[in-house]
Order: C-alpha cells, then sequence, then structure tokens
C-alpha cells in the first residue's frame, strides 16, 4: 500500500486561495483574520484531511508539554487546552516535569528509529533554563507558554497581556471608589508577569493621582498559603486596604479565606480581584471578579507555532505573541463601604 502524504499548510493555504501566513494565523488561533476567510481555510483543512498521519496505521506524532508543578488549576486548564488542540492537529501528547525533562530523552525520542517527538512546549519556563538551549541545540521545534518573560527568549512564545489585564483590575477598583487599594503579586516569583502586573498597579494609581503606599504592597508566590499569609498581614495594618488585587486566583482564594477569618464580608468589607479566571473563580461564594487568561487560545496557539516550525513556514527570529486578557466582573467587588 502506497503511504499517502502528509497535507501541508502550502496544500491548504493552495486550496483555500489564500497565502501560506493566513492558514497559519487559523491555526494557531490568531485574529486579524475575516470569518468567511477563516470559514474557506477550515473547509480546505477538512476536504484535505490535514491532522492524518502518513499511513492509516502510523503512531501519531508527538508533542511533549513540560510542566514546573501539575498541582496547580492554571496547569492542569492548559493542559487540557493542549489535548484538545493537539488532538484536532492528529498528535498525542506527554508530559514531563522539569526537573525530568532532559537532552538526552530528547535525543532519544528523534532518533531515526522513534522519531516520534514532533515538538516541545515549555509552560511557564523561568529566566535562563537550559531546557531552552538544550532544544536549540538539538533543533526541536519548541515554543514557551507564558514565560517569565519573553525579552531573550530564544524561542516562539506565547503569552497574556499581564500589564492590560492588571490596569483594567486595578482601574476598576478606583472607578468604584476604592483609595486604599492593597496589591499581593508575584515579583520575585515571576520576574515577567509578577512585575508588569505591579508595574500596571503603580500606574493605574499614578493616573488617579494617588502614591503607591509601601505599606500595601506584598510579593507572593501566586499560590494559596502566599495569598493568606499576606492578605492577612494586609488586613491587620492600623489603616487596612478596602480593595486588594492580586496577582492570581489561588491568591485570592487565600485573601478571601483571610477575610473570612477576621469576620469580613466580601465585597461588603473589602473587595477582591483575582488574576486567571481558573474553573474555581466563577464557583466561589462570591463569585470572583478577575481577569481572565484565554488559557484555550494560549494552548491552541502554541500548538500552532510547532506545526509552522515544523513546515518551515515561521522566520527565523522567535516571535513573542501576546493574547489578550479580559476583566470578569463577578461578585467580589463593590464600592467601599467606609
Amino acid at each position: 500500500m502506497t503511504a499517502t502524504p502528509r497535507p501541508k499548510i502550502a496544500d491548504v493555504a493552495a486550496a483555500a486561495g489564500v497565502s501560506v501566513p493566513t492558514v497559519s494565523k487559523v491555526l494557531n488561533g490568531r485574529t486579524h483574520v475575516s470569518d468567511a476567510t477563516r470559514a474557506k481555510v477550515q473547509q480546505a483543512l477538512a476536504d484535505l484531511d490535514y491532522s492524518k498521519r502518513n499511513t492509516p496505521a502510523a503512531q501519531p506524532g508527538m508533542l511533549q508539554l513540560v510542566v514546573n508543578n501539575f498541582d496547580s488549576p492554571w496547569v492542569l486548564e492548559t493542559m487540557a487546552g493542549v489535548e484538545s488542540a493537539a488532538d484536532r492537529l492528529g498528535y498525542a501528547v506527554a508530559y514531563s516535569r522539569a526537573e525530568h525533562a532532559t537532552a538526552e530523552r530528547w535525543r532519544k525520542l528523534r532518533e531515526p528509529s522513534v522519531n516520534r517527538l514532533d515538538g516541545v512546549m515549555l509552560l511557564a519556563p523561568r529566566r535562563g533554563s537550559p531546557l531552552v538551549t538544550a532544544l536549540r541545540s538539538l533543533r526541536i521545534p519548541a515554543v514557551a507558554i507564558d514565560p517569565e518573560g519573553s525579552e531573550g527568549l530564544a524561542i516562539p512564545s506565547v503569552s497574556p497581556a499581564s500589564f492590560s489585564g492588571a490596569l483594567a483590575a486595578v482601574g476598576h477598583l478606583l472607578a468604584l471608589g476604592h483609595r486604599r487599594v492593597g496589591i499581593i503579586t508575584g515579583r520575585n516569583h515571576s520576574p515577567g508577569h509578577g512585575r508588569a502586573r505591579y508595574a500596571a498597579y503603580a500606574a493605574a494609581l499614578h493616573e488617579a493621582g494617588l502614591p503607591v503606599a509601601p505599606e500595601l504592597v506584598r510579593d507572593g508566590d501566586f499560590s494559596t498559603e502566599s495569598g493568606m499569609r499576606l492578605g492577612a498581614e494586609l488586613l491587620d495594618l492600623p489603616e487596612p486596604p478596602t480593595a486588594i488585587f492580586t496577582g492570581s486566583d489561588l491568591q485570592a482564594l487565600g485573601v478571601m479565606n483571610a477575610a473570612g477569618q477576621r469576620s469580613l464580608l466580601v465585597p461588603r468589607d473589602l473587595s477582591i480581584v483575582g488574576f486567571d479566571d481558573i474553573a474555581q473563580a466563577a464557583l466561589t461564594s462570591p463569585p470572583l471578579t478577575t481577569v481572565r487568561q484565554p488559557l484555550a487560545q494560549m494552548a491552541a496557539m502554541a500548538v500552532g507555532i510547532l506545526t509552522e516550525q515544523r513546515e518551515g513556514t515561521v522566520s527565523a527570529a522567535p516571535t513573542a505573541l501576546e493574547v489578550a486578557t479580559e476583566l470578569v466582573v463577578r461578585g467580589t467587588t463593590a464600592p467601599p463601604s467606609r
């Protein structure tokens, strides 16, 4: 039986009557494509059965997602988005902790007798990660999802718009009338996003003619525990904040716990805004006001970028894509009562 070659992006572009970059945009979920053009590309993808492999019996290609911590709801939701996007393109997905991901393992998966590893996604890689160097030396297609910072990163990346999202969050609290707004961020834990969210906080206060009060600033690590501990510190101040913006939803949940321990009612006594919009955010009592990261879109874009690299349709310079965030107003914010 003669193997049927797997169609390439160029074949899809020709069938749809569009350019290769346009097909790439549709594949990785980018905007700036009209609905009519997107429909033509999607129809061509279906007609050519773009996701099929070289032979019906062949094993699917494999993408690996490398994570630092499997316990975070944010990580689990990103994993689900990667699986969904990879499945649409005919890939299997393997997972690995960062400490178990090594150049030697990747080299074995790229040997001609195996040749299954088509690309690697690094979830929230830290600055100076040796994994980036290893992937480049092995010439394995790679992309970073939500890295600590894209500056100087030698592989493409997809990140949320942390600054604009935080600016909207703090602006929402100021518009409600809050003037003592605290922040629990993650500047030391995540120099990229933590610092961007703090910078937006400071910018929003400056725009409102308010100073940054050092006693209202706390550096956390995006965990529930740090939200509880640092939230308690803020709420125990002689003049506590009437609102707190946190760098993650988990931190926001911790602040809500600390408020409850002090018999404070949210949002009557304290307004809280998180960041991420994990599934639990809509299930808290009251539901959490937060900044939504488009995790599924970011995952789809990362898978699409790997496909582009594999087919040689990306430029040599790594691109740093930023995905828009959205303020989701729920029940944890209200005008201050004092």
